[in-house]
């Protein structure tokens, strides 16, 4: 009966030693493409953010050419600091702010109809020692609006 039990107790452990590499790798991959999702969410949410911003920005600011870079500087430091948690590394990070496909500081008095942000960022692998060779992920997003401002 004893010798019974411990080739049952073999068993178990080579079932486990079978299945553990399998589960850990599914768990690793789920764990990092929860991040993938969740950070471009907030890449999104950012990139939304920043649009609204200079979308509703007063007219007078975005007809002088020095307040309209105050405004771009102040929409993409917000972006910035929204993302701080995702892409910490400010380097990773690139802001792109366009009126009607052209800079939004470079003709006085001029009004657009549309201001559009984009947000991409590389996000790097956290998966040290277990998978080194996945590459970044660049991330990239984009929300046009709308100018609204008075």
């Amino acid at each position: 009966m004893n010798h019974a039990r411990s080739r049952q107790r073999g068993a178990v452990a080579l079932e486990l030693a079978l299945c553990l590499p399998v589960l850990l790798t599914v768990l690793a991959s789920l764990l990092f493409y929860g991040r993938v999702l969740y950070s471009y969410e907030v890449v999104q949410k950012s990139a939304w953010a920043g649009a609204r911003y200079l979308s509703s920005v007063p007219a007078m600011n975005i007809k002088n050419p020095l307040l309209s870079t105050q405004e771009i500087n102040l929409a993409t430091a917000m972006i910035r600091q929204e993302l701080g948690t995702v892409a910490p590394d400010p380097g990773a990070l690139i802001v792109f702010i366009s009126c009607d496909g052209g800079p939004c500081n470079g003709l006085p008095n001029y009004l657009p109809a549309s201001v559009t942000v984009t947000v991409m960022f590389d996000l790097q692998s956290t998966l040290h020692g277990y998978a080194d060779s996945l590459p970044s992920l660049r991330m990239r997003a984009s929300h046009t609006m709308r100018y609204v401002g008075n």
